[in-house]
């Protein structure tokens, strides 16, 4: 682990200006930069940094963070990834902290079956390129493929022999250990422990991390026996966890993220054909079911995945479970078949890239609509086989998170089903009653979250009580001036009048304590209780504490408080001969102003409250609410005359 005190080290030395600059185009205005934002396309910039905040925010898709966030988001950094990036950039040394026996083990044996791995991929590569038997044998194979020698260097493939122990000789002349070498699934040991070769007579297809490091590989066997497995793999180790890796996303990841678009295959040779015809942004399961892991590394690149099948209806109707993984993780989902017979390798290597492009785009169908077709083929005229396709389908429906999403689909799947929707919408509640309470593991009652427009009741209109634009201008005032120092009138008993040195956020604490007053937004309490805890403890807090704070929604929250669209030019006074009293100079008044509308508008909600209490209130209390309202109008007018707001009646 790095120690904290250099990850601090990191984030004081990281401008974010220098950061961002390095992949944005920007362009001074007045205290901060403008650029065009590189999370969506945009012709006017929108995109600002701030460098006295240390942050960045796109007015346009409300994007924020600060240097670190930028990387992990724009070059899909784990937080770990962009802090050594920054460490390189700024040329800061990142000692490790003191690590558990159990840690240094796991680091170890990380780092040495890494550098195994990386070994073993160059001399396979060589072995194909560099010796008769690699070339004969193993670059023939790929060749019979169709794959270019630009594509098998690109995908770094290779070979190794057939007979013997030679990568186990050449590995253990090295000086590796014969250990490790089987940990990363290069050797097998026979009982007097000599080695022997596991993926001997096989190409080999190396499986890449996201950083381009080689974790895991796969061989393919070139022989006709049909005893003998096609592919080994590596096994699993604290490098490579094959539930959580896609085989092509080191070399797909840019293009995904660019076409904000993922195809899904899968095996080896599907992905490198399909890099071939053009189609860069593509991945594969390896072979495996797809997993949850696998859909939510997909994720963090792209918001769609068109999965691409090949004709074989029992291979697609297995592989409907991937669909729901994907679905209910949020992602839209597009399919793609192929002409029976055909895969995407076959496909890609018997049409040119035009006629690939064409038939991806063209044939993609919505997940829905394919599964509808799938499913339906062999119902006939069975009303029983018909229904529990439409339970099959309604099922994946309830899967998406999105409501509106959902209820787009129900339409679509009534128009397509020839169902009444309110029947599909009736069923979709049920099966999310029941995701609820296998979730909660009881029999809780779970309200309908969808009812028809002609059977709900209309709503009455009720006026909104809540506090959230006052205390969101309170919360910003403390986090930008909370620090600052101002001179506070007081009166002495005597009558005599003095001043007080205090700070902003000091006052604010004393003014809302003098009436009790707690913020209602969660999010906003839990910063403002949190400024003032600390505070109290006597420590300094400035906003740079919630910006990168380890929250995401504390550091969300801050930066878009502290962010303003619009900054008053500095020439402003100079060319239009016009002062504007900027609000850090007149901390004083903006801020008793600002806890007076918040206490008026509590006020207005007592009041309201009140006065429904009145419509069903006994004798008893009608006297008691009617006092409260006449103390509650008293307050009111008092407020009312120090903010100037008007009261009527």
């Amino acid at each position: 682990m790095i120690a904290p005190h250099a990850i601090q080290q990191v984030k004081e030395a990281a401008r974010v200006e220098e950061v961002v600059g390095e992949f944005v185009a920007l362009k001074r205005k007045g205290p901060r930069y403008l650029g065009l934002c590189p999370f969506h396309n945009e012709k006017t910039p929108s995109f600002n940094v701030s460098p006295n905040l240390g942050i960045y925010k796109c007015f346009g898709c409300g994007e924020s963070g600060d240097s670190i966030s930028f990387l992990q988001k724009h070059e899909h950094l784990s937080y770990v990834e962009a802090i050594r990036w920054l460490a390189k950039r700024y040329q800061i040394d990142l000692p490790e902290e003191e690590q558990s026996p159990e840690q240094q083990l796991e680091q170890s044996e990380r780092e040495s079956l890494a550098v195994v791995q990386q070994w073993a991929l160059n001399w396979s590569v060589d072995q194909l390129w560099n010796t008769d038997e690699g070339k004969r044998i193993g670059l023939s194979y790929f060749h019979e493929r169709g794959f270019s020698d630009a594509t098998i260097k690109a995908f770094q493939l290779g070979y190794v022999p057939e007979f013997g122990a030679a990568f186990a000789n050449a590995a253990l002349a090295n000086g590796f250990n014969p250990e490790v070498l089987e940990k990363a699934g290069w050797i097998k040991r026979r009982d007097d422990g000599t080695p022997w070769d596991f993926f001997a007579g096989r190409v080999t297809f190396p499986v890449f991390g996201l950083s381009g490091q080689p974790i895991a590989f796969g061989a393919r066997t070139l022989k006709s026996d049909k005893k003998l497995p096609k592919y080994f793999n590596s096994p699993e180790s604290v490098l490579y966890i094959k539930s959580r890796s896609l085989y092509g996303i080191y070399h797909a990841k840019k293009a995904i993220v660019e076409q904000q678009l993922c195809y899904l295959v899968e095996g080896y040779t599907d992905v490198i054909s399909l890099h071939q015809a053009g189609i860069t942004n593509v991945v594969a399961s390896s072979g495996t079911s797809l997993t949850e892991d696998q859909v939510r590394l997909i994720k963090r690149y792209a918001p769609t995945v068109c999965i691409l099948y090949d004709g074989d209806a029992a291979g697609m109707k297995a592989s409907l479970r991937g669909i729901d993984l994907v679905l209910k993780e949020g992602l839209n989902v597009k399919v793609v078949t192929f002409p029976e017979g055909e895969d995407p390798d076959s496909f890609a290597k018997s049409h040119s890239s035009s006629e690939v492009t064409d038939h991806l785009t063209k044939t993609a169908q919505d997940f829905l609509v394919f599964k509808a077709t799938l499913l339906m083929q062999d119902v006939g005229d069975d009303p029983v086989k018909k229904a529990a396709a439409i339970h099959d389908i309604v099922e994946s429906i309830a899967l998406v998170p999105d409501m509106v999403l959902r209820s787009l689909y129900l339409q679509q799947c009534s128009r397509l089903l020839q169902v009444p929707e309110q029947a599909l919408i009736s069923e979709t509640n049920k099966v999310l009653r029941k995701q609820y309470r296998k979730k909660l593991g009881g029999d809780e009652f779970v309200p309908e979250e969808q009812v028809a427009p002609e059977i709900a009741p209309p709503q009455p209109t009720v006026e909104d009580l809540g506090t959230t634009p006052q205390e969101r201008d309170l919360l910003r005032m403390l986090l930008s001036y909370g620090h600052e120092r101002l001179m506070v009138p007081f009166q002495h008993e005597d009558g005599s009048t003095a001043e007080d040195e205090t700070s902003v956020a000091e006052l604010m604490f004393e003014l809302l304590a003098l009436d009790d007053i707690l913020f209602d937004e969660p999010i906003f309490r839990e910063i403002y209780l949190d400024y003032r805890h600390t505070s109290n403890l006597g420590q300094a807090v400035d906003a740079a504490r919630y910006i990168g704070h380890e929250h995401d929604h504390w550091r969300r929250t801050a930066i878009d408080l502290l962010t303003e669209k619009h900054v008053l030019s500095p020439n402003w006074k100079e060319r239009h001969k016009i002062h504007v009293k900027r609000e850090n100079e007149q901390l004083l008044d903006a801020l008793e102003e600002a806890v007076d509308i918040l206490k008026e508008r509590r006020v207005d909600r007592m009041l309201i409250e009140r006065q429904q209490k009145l419509v069903s209130a006994d004798d008893l209390t009608v006297m008691a609410l009617l006092q409260e309202i006449m103390q509650l109008n008293d307050a009111k007018k008092k407020l009312a005359k120090k903010t100037g707001r008007v009261i009527v009646g």
